[in-house]
């Protein structure tokens, strides 16, 4: 009795591969784009009241995640677009398709920049966690466009923190190296550099 044995060659089992890398980067790609719009909607709506920190701020973290997504939807239309437009047997149709295919992803790709520009200044803001004895945190914000202002955030739950308390430096510049936080008959006391700012408790 014989027995078949199918072969495949190199080409096919390589166009295999990109497809399933092209569906696995566009599965991530657009997986990380719905986490994303959905956090930069609740950072948007909880505006300065109230941000997500881990080990990156909020808009560091979208910024982030933004990367990401971009980057794999790059590579999901690398790996899916070119084998689909070299399928096509006419070569007028096969041009005029790579052709509009290219517009539409530089048209596409034109408000990035703008966006990136907009989150990268956000992300620039400088954020420095302080920790006192008790194990009670503080994240302290120091934006870039102005040294001598300061906003600080007390921790509310495990990643989540709420605006305390802002104002502006005593000195020109607010320093945020080796900053103490102690506590405080009405809360906890922040000490940064020339500052010392009483941290009032969470507002219910």
């Amino acid at each position: 009795m014989n027995t078949a044995t199918t072969f495949h060659s190199p080409s096919v089992l390589t166009s295999r591969r990109q497809v399933k890398l092209g569906c696995i980067s566009a599965i991530t790609s657009l997986l990380l784009g719905v986490t994303v719009h959905t956090s930069a909607t609740w950072a948007l709506d909880a505006g300065v009241k109230r941000l997500v920190y881990f080990g990156l701020p909020d808009w560091g973290l979208i910024l982030c995640a933004h990367l990401i997504s971009g980057a794999t939807a790059v590579t999901a239309m690398l790996f899916l677009v070119p084998p689909g437009i070299r399928r096509i047997s006419r070569p007028w149709l096969r041009r005029l398709t790579a052709v509009l295919v290219g517009l539409a992803a530089t048209a596409a790709a034109l408000p990035w920049p703008i966006y990136f520009v907009g989150i990268g200044i956000n992300a620039l803001t400088d954020y420095t966690l302080v920790t006192a004895e008790n194990g009670e945190k503080v994240l302290v914000q120091k934006p870039g466009y102005d040294p001598a202002d300061y906003a600080v955030y007390r921790q509310e739950s495990f990643f989540v923190y709420q605006r305390s308390t802002d104002g502006t430096s005593v000195s020109d510049i607010f320093e945020t190296d080796d900053c103490t936080l102690t506590g405080h008959s009405a809360g906890l006391l922040l000490t940064c550099g020339a500052d010392t700012i009483p941290v009032p408790p969470l507002s219910e």
